[in-house]
Order: C-alpha cells, then sequence, then structure tokens
C-alpha cells in the first residue's frame, strides 16, 4: 500500500492595501473573510465530562507544581498527575484551575490525567489589584482558616485581621485568630485588652509563642481533625508556629527584612501536609495582601465584627452605617458601646472599594 503523501501547508503571503471604492454596490459582501478563533466554553460545562463512564479513581490534590500539574494522593498513594486538556478550555472566572485541597477524578489508564474536578465545599480567594480583580484560589474545601498576625516585627495589624475575617466569612469557613510572638509584647495584658473586642463579638482567639511554646496545645485542640489553612503577612512567624505545633516539620523559617520590617517570603508553593494529631494543614505562601472584590462592598456590613446584630436597628434596611442618619451602628460608636478603631478600619475597607467615596 502506498504511503499516503503528508499535507504541505505553505503559508501565504498577502500584502494589506488600502483600496478606493468609488461605488458601495461595487464592494461585494462575500468578499469578506472572517478570522476563526477558537472560543472558550462555558464553566458549567465543565462538570460534565464524557469520561464519567470510565473507570475513573477519586484523589485530592496535595500539592501544586503548576497550573497543569500537581501531586494526587489516591488512597495511601502519591501521583504526579496533569490536567486533562478538556478543562483547559472553559471559561473560569480564576488565574488557576486547581487549587491544593480539591477533590478530582483521575484517570490512571494512560497518562494520569484528571478528568473531573468536584463541586468544592468552599473556597478561599484572593484577588489581583489591577481594574479586572482576577481570582486566584489560595486553597479549597477547608474547615478553618487561620488568621495570624504578630505583636511585633512586624508590627500588629488589626486592620489586616479585619480584612481576613472579612474574606473568610464570606467563603463560609471559620476563622480563628491567633496573635503570634507574645514573646515581644510590651504589655501582655494590654494586648489581650486589644483584642476583647473580638472574643465579645463571637470569635476565637489565641494568644501564642512559638519560641516560648506558649498557646500550643490550645491551636491543636482548635485544629484537630480538620482541614486548615494559615493567613497572614510574610514574617508573623507562621513556619515557626507550624514547627511548633509539628516538630519534626522542619518548615524553613524566613526573618524580617531590616529595611521594610516586613516578613520575607520562605513558602515557595502550596500543599497539604497532615498533622499527627488529626487533620490537615494546606500551607500556602505568604499573602502580603488580600484585595477584596468590589462586588463584595455590599456584604462586608453583614460579616464586619459586631456589625450584623446592630445593623438590625437602623432606619434603613440597607444602611453602610457611613453617611445614614438613624444608623445604630454610629449611636452605639457615640455612645462608646463599639470600637472606634474597628469602625475606623470598617470605613477603609470600605473606601478601598473601586469608585466608592463616602465622604
Amino acid at each position: 500500500m502506498k504511503k499516503r503523501d503528508k499535507k504541505v501547508f505553505k503559508r501565504k503571503d498577502l500584502n494589506i492595501s488600502n483600496i478606493e471604492i468609488t461605488h458601495v454596490d461595487d464592494f461585494l459582501d462575500d468578499a469578506i473573510t472572517h478570522e476563526r478563533r477558537a472560543e472558550k466554553k462555558p464553566a458549567g460545562k465543565s462538570k460534565i465530562s464524557s469520561k464519567s463512564n470510565l473507570n475513573l479513581v477519586r484523589g485530592r490534590i496535595m500539592e501544586l507544581y503548576s497550573n497543569y500539574k500537581c501531586l494526587v494522593k489516591i488512597d495511601n498513594e502519591e501521583l504526579v498527575c496533569h490536567i486533562g486538556g478538556r478543562l483547559k478550555q472553559y471559561d473560569l472566572d480564576t488565574r488557576n484551575i486547581l487549587a491544593v485541597g480539591d477533590w478530582v477524578k483521575i484517570d490512571i489508564s494512560a497518562k494520569r490525567r484528571i478528568e473531573e474536578i468536584e463541586e468544592r465545599k468552599n473556597t478561599l480567594y484572593r484577588y489581583t489589584e489591577d481594574s479586572f480583580q482576577k481570582k486566584i484560589v489560595v486553597a479549597a474545601n477547608l474547615d478553618n482558616v487561620v488568621i495570624l498576625t504578630s505583636c511585633k516585627q512586624p508590627a500588629l495589624n488589626f486592620g489586616m485581621v479585619d480584612r481576613l475575617l472579612c474574606a473568610t466569612l464570606l467563603a463560609d469557613i471559620n476563622p480563628v485568630i491567633c496573635i503570634n510572638k507574645t514573646d515581644l509584647a510590651d504589655d501582655l495584658e494590654s494586648l489581650r485588652n486589644e483584642a476583647e473586642f473580638y472574643l465579645t463579638t463571637g470569635f476565637k482567639v489565641l494568644f501564642c509563642s512559638a519560641l516560648e511554646q506558649k498557646g500550643i496545645v490550645e491551636l491543636q485542640e482548635a485544629l484537630k481533625n480538620q482541614d486548615s489553612v494559615f493567613v497572614g503577612h510574610s514574617g508573623v512567624g507562621k513556619s515557626s508556629l507550624i514547627n511548633a505545633l509539628q516538630p519534626g516539620l522542619n518548615l524553613k523559617e524566613g526573618d524580617v527584612s531590616d529595611y521594610t520590617g516586613k516578613g520575607m517570603h520562605t513558602t515557595s508553593r502550596s500543599r497539604i501536609i497532615g498533622w499527627e494529631f488529626g487533620g490537615n494543614l494546606i500551607d500556602t505562601p505568604g499573602i502580603k495582601t488580600l484585595t477584596l472584590h468590589e462586588e463584595m462592598k455590599d456584604e462586608i456590613k453583614y460579616v464586619f465584627p459586631g456589625m450584623a446584630e446592630l445593623g438590625k436597628e437602623c432606619y434603613y434596611p440597607n444602611c453602610s452605617h457611613i453617611h445614614e442618619t438613624d444608623c445604630a451602628v454610629k449611636t452605639a460608636l457615640n455612645a462608646g458601646n463599639y470600637d472606634i478603631n474597628r469602625y475606623e478600619s470598617y470605613c477603609r475597607i470600605m473606601e478601598s472599594f473601586t469608585g466608592v467615596d463616602y465622604e
């Protein structure tokens, strides 16, 4: 049998030039050729796979190597898998397709391809700081977000805690506030008084010192048999605290920059680490900032600490608690029944949204 000749495609040399049309009737629509480009498919169709009838194996993403390559745990075995080409074709609203913590279904008959991503219980996002605010998935299927800050080096930052609390609650994840490096506190009792606001509004607050091994047992109990992620600025002692929670992990610990007074990244990519006391840590690179999406601005007042209950007493049902009259939050503020620092933090968050001006 004669071997089929391979087709040879030759690029045409096309010259583009302006032409003058004296009569419109002489211009034929048939002469127009439209360039065909591949279009992204709707994201909803990503849940429907033509390979669902195959013997797909369920696993969980343990570590991301790239957007298309990751480590998946199937039962007690860990395999390097690639994402199927079909999943790359969908118009997702996130920069990354996969996230650590995702449950996926894999075709292991050939090249260990991920063919399906199961619906997530919840997702922790951050957003790019450009005008498009593209979503970046931090982690998926979480029980807790440990919001970590430090007394000093870097300085205590309750404003960052407020932002992370809002992001965590809007994602329907349980927050745990952890104040680390208490060994550096000038006055521990004064620090506890500063954090009292969060305790009285129903949040769990732990005071820890990795150096002095304080608060470690309490933090272990809070995270036991659950999937948790630590989030906070670089340098707040995330790695050192995790090493104290589970000695032997030997996560690389970073220093605080003498120039900026801020921490330097030590974690380079996301991964899941099993706790010996039960549950999992989802270890992610330090997040220096957490930009909330502009679409969240109308929801912030419902999740900001202490505002939801007070807001029920406002005259206007959609009160922003900033410029309206007959506002229960401002009444409580003037009476000394709401923390002025937290109210100012709330105003800064609201003013950070594009196009919002509450002057």
